[in-house]
Order: structure tokens, then C-alpha cells, then sequence
């Protein structure tokens, strides 16, 4: 991984063409690939799935509450979340979630991707980029407890579908694959306690080796020949962060699993970073044991432009002499005017790495 910069995936516009084309425009020359900016129902992020995946397969029994999800108002760094109108599967059944709506989704993308590089809007050697959900974002989140186990199963191989469309159309050399792993870290950030209203309480310990388990599965199916990268999310859903972020030991810790687990090699990991951290919030990453993986910090907070980013760098250079930088999530919610500043932040904090 040579870039250095990473966008994470969603961006503030109503068409994929307007996202590659601002994001190729700003940032293109820096990065390894460019997400189609999560548009369209895909705003709500796994709010996509029940709205219009879930809704449309026979297997499931859609809750009699269901509606679909609303942006809530900010509520600041919160510890315990309530559960959404829970699905079920009904007895017997084994669903089938096709490519998860998201690899259909991903091959309508890539023929804007291509037409736009091939007209020159994006540099020639820029990948597309395809975000996945984790697993337990995907399923946990809006099943009961009791068909985690069928919709678990069902979804990953919902996800090796999607990748295996797209390798019909899409050349390997042309995709950076990524799963954001959001209401796993918000679990784990909570420690022992008890986070998300209908997940079971359970240790520290416990959940990251529950969670980690999706990291023997996700990777599967993708080539050599394609990126693979995870971003460790703490969400932007009512802000950011969703959960306190104490330090990056959970994001070190679940790398680790990332790397020890996934037999293929691992291109890239992103950590996001609160925007005033002292020296003990990076002091982790001493222990990171990720091999050549390369890491993106989320140093990039545009509200504090260079300033804040060089001050965010020195300290964690301490810890990680070489990293790529990113913003700390996806850019989906903020308003559409206020990106080419955003972008242009990236590109001025991009040119203080050595």
C-alpha cells in the first residue's frame, strides 16, 4: 500500500457520479481506490439492509414495528443503545440474501467507475472500492439472539456472492474490498458492560473473541489480486464518536485477530483518533502485531485543519513511525458545499507525511 491517504466510504451526494467525481477531482492522486459514496438508501448504512434487503426475502417475518430508520439528533459519546424492531427467520428456514443487496449495487457503480477513468476523471491507477458491514452490524444488530446463528451463516455467504459477482465483471486488479466493523467496537468499547439492549452481557474478552469469529469468514473469495482492508468504525449515527473512545487498544487488539485470522494477505487497517489525544491514547500501538499491513490513522479532523493534524501526527509517530491518514468515518453527513474544503484539508495534511 502506497497511498496515503484513505476515504472511508460515504460521502455527502445523491449520485455515484458526483461522488467519484469530486472525491477523483480533490483527493484522486492520493488514493488507492474510490468509494461510489454509499448513496441512495445506503445513507442509513446497515439501515439499508432490513429497508431493502431484509423486507424482501420470504425467509425472514419482518417486525410488526418496522419502519424505516431515521438519522437521530446528536446525542454525544452514549453507553447503552436500544434495540431496533427485532427480526426473525421463520422455523426452519435457511435464507438466501443473494449478493446482500450490495454486490448488484457495487456492479451499477463500477460501470460509472470505469466510464469516468476511462475518460480520464480518475487517475488510471485508482481502484473501486466496495464496503462491506461486519457481521454483527449486519445481523446482530437487527435479529433476535436465537437466529444469530442461521443469519450469520446466511450473510456470509451473502457477502462471498457479492464477491463472486463481482469477479465476474470486474477485474481483480481493479477492487479494493473493505468491512466496516461498527457495533462490534461500540460492544467492545463498553468494556464488561452491558451496551446494546438485546446483545447478551458478556466480558471484554468475550465479545472481541465473539466478534473476531467474523474475521474467519469475511475474507474469503477475494484474490491476491484485490485489496483487503477493515475500518475499525465508532459510527457517525446521531455523532461521532457513538460510544467513548478511551484509546486505540481495541482497535490494536482486533487488528491482531484481523491478521492472525485472515489467510490472505491483509493490506490495510484504519483506526480512527479522537481529536485531542495525549501520548497514552497512541501508546498501543506499541503492541500492534499486523506484520506489513498497512495502517491509517484517522488523524484527519477537518475542523482543526493542519494544526491539529501535525500535533495528532507527532504523537503518534512516537508509537508508528509510518502510517497513511484519513478522516475518523465516512463524510455521508455532512452537508455537500462543505467537502472541497474537507478534501483539501486531506491534501494539505497528506503533504506534511515524510
Amino acid at each position: 500500500m502506497a497511498s496515503d491517504v484513505l476515504l472511508v466510504g460515504s460521502l455527502p451526494f445523491d449520485t455515484v457520479e458526483e461522488a467519484f467525481t469530486a472525491a477523483a477531482q480533490h483527493i484522486g492522486d492520493h488514493v488507492p481506490g474510490l468509494p461510489d459514496g454509499e448513496v441512495g438508501p445506503r445513507k442509513i448504512w446497515v439501515g439499508f439492509l432490513p429497508l431493502m434487503v431484509y423486507s424482501q426475502n420470504p425467509a425472514l417475518l419482518k417486525p410488526e414495528t418496522f419502519a424505516p430508520p431515521r438519522q437521530p439528533e446528536r446525542r454525544g459519546s452514549r453507553q447503552f443503545f436500544p434495540s431496533p424492531p427485532l427480526w426473525r427467520v421463520k422455523p426452519g428456514a435457511e435464507p438466501d440474501l443473494g449478493g446482500v443487496g450490495y454486490g448488484p449495487i457495487a456492479l451499477e457503480s463500477y460501470q460509472v467507475f470505469r466510464r469516468l477513468r476511462d475518460a480520464g476523471a480518475i487517475p488510471e491507477h485508482v481502484r473501486f472500492q466496495v464496503t462491506f458491514p461486519g457481521t454483527s452490524s449486519a445481523v446482530d444488530f437487527f435479529f433476535e439472539p436465537g437466529d444469530w446463528p442461521v443469519m450469520r451463516r446466511a450473510y456470509h455467504a451473502g457477502v462471498h456472492r457479492a464477491i463472486e459477482m463481482l469477479l465476474e465483471q470486474v477485474p481483480a486488479e481493479d477492487l479494493q474490498i473493505q468491512f466496516d466493523v461498527c457495533f462490534e467496537m461500540i460492544d467492545l468499547a463498553g468494556g464488561d458492560a452491558h451496551v446494546i439492549e438485546h446483545w447478551p452481557q458478556r466480558t471484554l474478552d468475550d465479545k472481541i473473541a465473539y466478534h473476531a469469529g467474523q474475521l474467519d469468514e469475511l475474507w474469503r473469495g477475494i484474490p491476491e489480486e484485490a485489496l483487503l482492508g477493515y475500518h475499525w468504525c465508532y459510527g457517525t449515527w446521531g455523532g461521532w464518536p457513538m460510544i467513548a473512545m478511551a484509546d486505540l487498544e481495541l482497535c490494536v487488539r482486533i487488528s491482531n485477530e484481523a491478521a492472525r485470522r485472515t489467510q490472505r494477505r491483509l493490506d490495510y487497517l484504519h483506526m480512527p483518533v479522537i481529536r485531542q489525544p495525549d501520548d497514552s491514547f497512541f501508546a498501543p500501538l506499541a503492541h500492534l502485531d499486523v506484520g506489513d499491513t498497512y495502517v491509517y490513522l484517522g488523524l484527519v479532523h477537518h475542523t482543526d485543519g493542519v494544526a491539529g493534524f501535525r500535533e495528532r501526527a507527532r504523537r503518534a509517530r512516537r508509537y508508528l513511525p509510518r502510517f497513511g491518514i484519513s478522516s475518523v468515518c465516512g463524510y455521508g453527513r455532512v452537508p455537500p458545499e462543505e467537502l472541497p474544503h474537507i478534501l483539501a484539508v486531506h491534501r494539505e495534511c497528506a503533504a506534511e507525511l515524510p
